[in-house]
């Protein structure tokens, strides 16, 4: 009896003991006010049917791009990438991207609706023309390599030219995504809240680090893996450009800062605008259908990559719409994209 009395005294402590360890840690890595929002998303607005559904949509997408069973001029192509080429060069690209991008936003939000049984904002005007104004501005932003591209025409002798168009390119497709953004803010959202998350209420610096921490085992391992090799690091993209070369590393430097850039601009779209301006009409709503096309915009990217993509989207997506910020997810993204190339630039050059 007495024996059993002390298990029954010493369980209750060692549990207490975990618990402890537990706040401890989760103080110590300064992500409680994070869990916070995931508890909050969990209980009050996620539903496992709604997921069942994204993840189906993801395998079927995988299925488009990865596929490779179709024969075409340009080889062995999956049909989407061949929907791509035909768009490309039969001029109506800008179209071929509307509904790419619109496609899975409006998806996410009908699955939404279904499984929460909330159909008001269909109604909406300003929904509607919310949704052709963010989907058409970033479709445009999509093709304007082309148009730059053109408009450089004068400079194709320079030796380095295509590393020229996409310097310029990425300097104009962020300059024209906040430009058009911050209009649309001024004149709407202004008096209501801040440029879509560029604000530090409600943000600590230490739990988006730690994020970072733990991805790095993972980007580690991705980059011994040939896909990702294919594709990082970004620069080998420019033939032009030679590493052992010194003279070459300033474009190296430039390039890769201003691709730093372009992923901030690419967070302010997705977690700023597409959630943040759309909060007072859809509320938590937002946030699934954001991941959708977040999903969609990296096609060309490894399947690893892609499918990751709808997590870190999402989870991302939480904290903006709770903490009304961005700039930890500015961090974590650009933070990511360094690794990842970093990653890349360590295993094809130094190691192989």
């Amino acid at each position: 009896m007495i024996e059993q009395q002390t298990e029954i005294l010493v369980q209750p402590t060692r549990q207490s003991m975990v618990m402890k360890i537990l706040h401890w840690l989760v103080d110590f890595l300064g992500i409680r006010k994070i869990l916070r929002y995931l508890k909050d998303f969990y209980y009050n607005h996620f539903k496992w049917g709604e997921l069942v559904v994204a993840v189906i949509f993801v395998t079927g997408f995988c299925f488009f791009k990865y596929y490779k069973y179709l024969p075409s001029q340009w080889g062995e192509q999956s049909l989407l990438t061949q929907w791509w080429y035909t768009a490309y060069f039969a001029d109506y690209r800008w179209s071929f991207h509307m509904a790419l991008y619109s496609t899975p936003l409006l998806l996410g939000y009908l699955v939404s609706s279904l499984f929460h049984h909330e159909w008001h904002f269909w109604r909406m005007p300003r929904f509607w023309a919310l949704i052709f104004f963010g989907v058409a501005m970033f479709s445009f932003r999509s093709t304007m390599g082309t148009y730059i591209s053109d408009a450089l025409s004068d400079f194709r002798s320079y030796e380095h030219f295509q590393w020229l168009t996409s310097i310029v390119g990425t300097i104009c497709k962020g300059l024209f995504l906040f430009i058009t953004i911050w209009v649309y803010w001024y004149y709407t959202d202004r008096k209501t809240q801040p440029f879509y998350g560029f604000t530090l209420k409600n943000y600590k610096t230490k739990p988006y680090f730690i994020m970072l921490l733990f991805m790095l085992p993972l980007i580690a391992a991705a980059s011994t893996q040939a896909d990702f090799l294919t594709s990082y690091p970004r620069v080998q993209k420019f033939t032009s450009l030679d590493i052992t070369n010194a003279e070459h590393w300033k474009h190296f430097a430039l390039y890769e800062f201003l691709y730093g850039l372009d992923f901030f601009s690419i967070e302010f779209f997705f977690r700023g605008f597409l959630i943040l301006a759309f909060v007072g009409m859809v509320g938590p709503r937002a946030i699934l259908p954001m991941a959708y096309i977040y999903v969609v915009i990296h096609w060309n990217k490894p399947m690893g990559e892609l499918i990751s993509s709808f997590l870190g989207g999402s989870l991302l997506g939480i904290v903006a719409y709770y903490s009304r910020s961005i700039v930890g997810g500015i961090i974590v993204h650009v933070g990511i994209a360094y690794m990842m190339e970093i990653g890349a630039f360590i295993s094809k050059y130094f190691f192989k």
